[in-house]
């Protein structure tokens, strides 16, 4: 929760320093102010920072963790996940205890995660949707190599576990998000759909 909070924070703090020249590039595009659009550029810096905030910021007190870890930690099998539930189905498990136990609600969590990030960059950056799925995939990576390396040298050691699983999680999240895109687009929420700029010709592509 802390960490959400720092990063909502961060992110009106970033919408704050954008938000003229935000202003400043729709009057000169559309000719006036849209507010719709500056709420979507809002909730997009406020989504950046969180999604920054939760999974590179140290989620643990920094000493403490270094002090029994040396180096990175890295969980290279895709199915422990599977594996916990599977042992907790043994063990007599019932439906509703396997749905909400804290291995299925992680991987369901990391999807949401980067749901949003799919919508964006299909639907609003407008990236055909394998390079959509293809960044995300990349900025995952990018986020379990800076978790394991203790921010590239930041933190004595690796803050947080470099899980393999998250990265296949995070990448089926994004994938859901670029398949929610274009019904974004038909419900006409702001920056998903691409207005016509001032004086732009009726015969030019959008």
């Amino acid at each position: 929760m802390r960490l959400a909070l720092v990063g909502i924070a961060g992110g009106l703090g970033l919408f704050t320093l954008i938000l003229l020249p935000s202003m400043w590039l729709q009057r000169r595009r559309f000719g006036r102010v849209r507010p719709a659009r500056l709420v979507g550029v809002a909730v997009i810096c406020v989504y950046t920072m969180t999604l920054a905030g939760l999974t590179i910021a140290p989620a643990y007190d920094v000493a403490l963790t270094c002090r029994s870890r040396s180096g990175g930690v890295a969980r290279l099998d895709p199915f422990h996940s599977a594996a916990e539930v599977l042992g907790m189905q043994r063990g007599g498990a019932g439906l509703l205890e396997l749905a909400t136990s804290f291995p299925v609600l992680q991987i369901l969590m990391n999807m949401a995660l980067f749901l949003p990030l799919g919508l964006i960059l299909r639907g609003v950056f407008r990236m055909d949707a394998t390079a959509s799925v293809a960044t995300a995939m990349l900025l995952s990576a990018l986020i379990e190599i800076t978790q394991y390396s203790g921010a590239f040298g930041i933190y004595p050691c690796g803050v947080r576990i470099a899980d393999v699983e998250d990265l296949i999680a995070n990448t089926v999240g994004a994938w859901a998000g670029v398949l929610c895109a274009p019904l974004a687009t038909r419900l006409g929420v702001p920056l998903f759909v691409h207005e016509r700029p001032l004086h732009h010709a009726p015969d030019d592509p959008d």
